[in-house]
């Protein structure tokens, strides 16, 4: 090998390995850096068409190429220049750690991807004066029927789709959040394109540093349009319970509506508990810390998602909230479901009242194990409260033609009958049995049973009249108003009880009409 004693210093100082070659290859002399750690020999199969490049174009050429050192893959970086009398340098450059650290950001990058693109909830980030947009969510455009370049070109555009009553408070409200406020919670109503309002509820944040300087604001933005919409049927389906009663002039008709209602009212309650509850536990808050740490490592995202103990961890717990409010959101979905059918129930309980005059109530295929589970549902808040049991004992019942709203009227106040019998009895043998079931091939049999404080012999032949009651509190409607529902469905609604203290059964019986084949 050659060498060139006016350049040893310099050539020895470069920090990377540095080879000189001739054209094709051979090695003429070497750096300090290339004899303590020889890195031309894993690569140098792969040098030969770019020497010749180098050669033939006189320009410098940088190729990257991946070699086997230890046991382990790394990645180098090789830079060519042509020198005068045909030499070529060669410095090589370990980019391994560089390498690892753009797939983790790919990574990163591509989870944070996976989290934007599931959660129907739209979330943004805006500058610390709210002047820039610095990202905002694909489900802006499911919600608002925009796309979300509108927002980027144009950050106070979003003013534009509010409808105008709500404007002038939103925008004073989030006039607060650049100010004082550190965050913020409210909800109104937007306009789409095609004209059709929306509901939409923001909660937005100020993510602020390790100094308390603000760095950016964050918001989840919600659509409560179905929430929203059941509230107005539920408001217009007391409104409805109110006139009903009004125009029938009866107290028997106004008692057992509001009876009815009451009970699933509770469910009602419970059910918007529930989404409340789920709303104020939501794991938003933990969507926004994690923004604030990737905002507080801007300058250095790869080092502290790679060699941070907190940003390793930071792409599964990504994970982790997308998975959690997927769950919020399918749990919430359940229960405005749940909110939906109570309210179907309340109009439907209505429109029964009405029907006394001689009319049909509404019949149509349903499934009773799921007519039970609903009245069940509706006496799910007391139950706990009492701490009752329930056992179930459902048969293999296919659909039938059932009056739904008339059946669930029964089941419903059946079931609440069968808690209160159970007052006295000790919390851990209270327990109720409820049991469908399908007898002689012709007649649905449902019994709720109680083992709670029965009834006398005298008191039977009484109960189902109309007035009669032996609560302290009650009003004599209940029970009169379930016997006249079996019957108006060509059924019967009896009670048996071996006496006081030794509990009571009463059974719905119903003629059955399957609309699939029976099991």
């Amino acid at each position: 090998m050659h060498s060139l004693p006016k350049d040893r210093t310099l050539f020895d100082a470069i920090p990377d390995p540095a080879y000189r070659l001739d054209r094709r290859g051979t090695i003429l002399d070497l750096n300090a850096a290339a004899r303590a750690e020889p890195a031309l020999e894993a690569i140098a199969c792969d040098l030969a068409d770019a020497l010749q490049q180098v050669m033939a174009q006189r320009a410098p050429v940088t190729i990257e190429r991946r070699a086997a050192e230890n046991g382990r893959e790394t990645d180098h970086e090789v830079r060519l220049t042509a020198l005068p009398d045909e030499e070529i340098l060669v410095l090589i450059r370990d980019i391994t750690e560089r390498k690892q650290t753009e797939t983790a950001l790919r990574e990163s990058d591509a989870q944070f991807r996976v989290l934007a693109n599931n959660i129907t909830d739209a979330f943004w980030i805006r500058s610390p004066d709210m002047k820039v947009v610095r990202y905002v969510s694909p489900a802006f455009e499911r919600i608002w029927g925009r796309p979300a370049k509108t927002l980027y070109g144009g950050p106070h555009k979003w003013v534009d789709y509010i409808v105008p009553e709500d404007r002038e408070h939103v925008v004073r409200t989030f006039s607060a959040l650049t100010q004082d406020a550190r965050s913020l919670d409210v909800e109104y109503r937007i306009e789409r394109p095609d004209g059709e309002q929306r509901w939409i509820r923001v909660r937005g944040f100020q993510v602020r540093d390790s100094e308390d300087k603000l760095v950016c604001h964050t918001g989840i933005v919600t659509d409560t349009t179905e929430r929203k919409l059941a509230q107005a049927e539920l408001d217009a389906a007391h409104k409805q319970l109110i006139e009903a009663s009004r125009r029938a002039g009866m107290a028997e008709v106004a008692t057992n509506v509001l009876h009815n209602v009451g009970n699933i009212l509770n469910s009602v309650t419970v059910s918007a508990g529930l989404v409340r509850g789920m709303l104020g536990a939501s794991r938003a808050q933990g969507l926004r810390l994690a923004v604030q740490m990737l905002n507080e490592h801007a300058d250095d995202l790869g080092d502290f998602l790679t060699r941070d103990e907190k940003g390793q961890m930071l792409p599964g717990y990504l994970r982790d909230i997308a998975q959690a409010l997927l769950q919020e959101q399918h749990d919430m979905g359940e229960e405005l479901g749940h909110l939906s059918r109570s309210i179907d129930h309340i109009r439907e309980v209505v429109t029964t009242q009405q029907s006394y005059a001689g009319r049909a109530g509404v019949v149509a295929p349903a499934r009773i194990s799921d007519l039970v589970e609903d009245a069940l549902r509706m006496n799910a808040e007391a139950l706990a409260r009492d701490r009752v049991a329930v056992v179930r004992d459902i048969g293999a019942v296919p659909r039938a033609r059932l009056d739904r709203s008339r059946v669930l009227q029964v089941l419903v106040n059946l079931i609440g009958n069968a808690r209160d019998a159970l007052q006295g009895v000790p919390s851990e043998a209270r327990r109720i049995t409820v049991s469908a079931h399908v007898t002689g091939g012709s007649r649905l049999r449902v019994s709720v049973k109680d083992e709670g404080e029965g009834i006398s012999e005298d008191i039977r032949t009484r109960l189902f009249a109309h007035g009669f009651t032996t609560r302290k509190h009650g009003h004599g409607f209940g029970l009169n108003s379930c016997a006249q529902a079996a019957s108006e469905m060509g059924g019967t609604l009896s009670v048996h009880s071996d006496g006081p203290g030794r509990g009571a059964i009463f059974t719905l019986e119903l003629p059955f009409e399957p609309v699939e084949p029976t099991p």
